[in-house]
């Protein structure tokens, strides 16, 4: 094991610890693993202080920015008025956020999801009279296991790799457009049901640490009217529902990137006067860009030194001498769980993907139970903010402790996994 990999996964779990302690400030420690990466030599400063300037950044900066303009309308008001009408439960409210977060990770992604429904979710939160930590991370962990579960966008092209990594090995490519759909489909629909009866009911009831500003409707704050006048209010819902619409169609059209979507709304928001600049420097909110950066440094870390190569031979050497294909699906879903947890989904499942693909044509099994088993791993990033950038903005928005925040995603992933291990290697069977 080289120093490198050494000094990554020491500061990977100093940086596990002090979340967990709860006894220093979030974004320090994630700027600290920045700080150590470069100063280590285990990455260059472009790579270490990257995410600062990464298109996920800019994009949750633009959003934060849009979400200013959009809590001085009476828009959220009424779509919190919509959801939890007067006299509604609890439940009402958590339904009401987690389909909307489900709509729109299916046309966009989880980014940009939750960048967009964080808003919806405070204002929610307050027309109910509940904290905003009941919504957001129920709305953050359907976004996450709803990702690419329909064939559309990013879930179109999962069955395609498959194919040809597969064939590459010399292997049978089954795979068709339906195939994820249909392993993971019923289960994320039954965590969904879970999460609307009982899931949010782990979500805590106290407002510690939650940032507020520009996430709550100024019209709903005891004033009449808003603080706008009816012309610019029509151009700040132009402006917005531009924004959503110009990032899903970036999704599906390499013209542009959801982030210069995004930038330019934020930017319009400036220049129409909607925002003046110190309202919309203030909407930002570094902490969450901090945290974000922090983990990113983290992931390249461990790409950079190695470690993902040495995860991936451990793991090889585990399922080595194993025919049994349950068990080796088992070791593979969960192996791809536990470490999308402290990576990032997409490294995550190429690592596993390729190991997948090659322990299944190696043993003769059918790769479609070992890359299922890959793919609802990694996208069961639920448990800690380091899982994933939509994870990490909740986090840090919603104010949520690292205990709070486990004790949230924990039930999500034990149901998440036994529904794997009783429905998918009965439809697609190894052997």
């Amino acid at each position: 094991m080289s120093v490198n990999v050494m000094i990554v996964f020491i500061v990977g779990i100093l940086m596990i610890a002090c979340f967990c302690s709860g006894k220093f400030s979030y974004p320090a420690v994630a700027i600290t693993v920045i700080v150590v990466l470069e100063a280590t030599g285990v990455l260059p400063s472009s790579q270490a202080w990257g995410g600062f300037a990464s298109s996920t950044a800019i994009l949750f900066a633009s959003m934060f920015v849009l979400a200013a303009g959009l809590a001085k309308t009476s828009l959220l008001d009424k779509l919190a008025t919509l959801i939890v009408p007067e006299g509604s439960s609890e439940r009402r409210a958590v339904i009401g956020c987690g389909l909307l977060s489900i709509l729109l990770t299916m046309f966009s992604n989880t980014s940009s999801t939750m960048a967009t429904l964080m808003p919806v979710c405070f204002s929610v939160a307050e027309k109910a009279g509940i904290s905003p930590k009941r919504l957001l991370k129920p709305a953050v962990d359907l976004s996450s296991i709803w990702a690419a579960v329909l064939p559309v966008g990013l879930g179109l092209t999962a069955y395609s790799v498959s194919n040809e990594l597969v064939a590459s090995l010399g292997g049978n490519p089954d795979f068709t457009m339906l195939t994820f759909m249909i392993a993971r489909l019923p289960i994320v629909t039954l965590i969904t049901v879970f999460i609307f009866v009982v899931g949010y009911k782990f979500t805590p009831t106290n407002y510690d640490n939650i940032v507020m500003d520009g996430m709550v409707s100024k019209a709903s704050n005891g004033k009449k009217g808003t603080s706008l006048t009816p012309g610019k209010e029509k151009l700040t819902y132009v402006i917005f529902a531009g924004a959503i619409i110009s990032m899903i169609i970036s999704n599906y059209v390499d013209l542009f990137s959801a982030s210069t979507c995004a930038a330019t709304a934020a930017l319009l928001m400036v220049f129409t006067g909607i925002l003046n600049e110190k309202e919309a420097m203030r909407a930002i909110n570094l902490k969450v860009i901090g945290i974000y950066a922090g983990t990113i440094a983290l992931a390249n870390g461990i790409s950079a030194s190695g470690a993902n190569e040495i995860i991936a031979d451990f793991m090889n050497n585990v399922l080595g001498g194993m025919t049994n294909p349950y068990l080796i699906a088992f070791i593979l879903m969960i192996g791809a769980a536990i470490t999308t947890q402290f990576m990032n989904n997409s490294s995550t499942l190429n690592i596993f993907r390729i190991l997948g693909a090659v322990v299944a044509v190696a043993c003769g099994f059918d790769a479609r139970s070992a890359m299922i088993a890959v793919e609802m791993g990694a996208t069961c990033s639920v448990l800690t903010p380091m899982a994933s950038a939509t994870q990490a903005m909740v986090f840090a928005q919603g104010g949520y402790t690292m205990k709070e925040y486990f004790k949230c995603g924990l039930p999500v992933f034990i149901l998440y996994v036994t529904l794997y291990m009783i429905y998918v290697p009965n439809i697609f069977p190894a052997i």
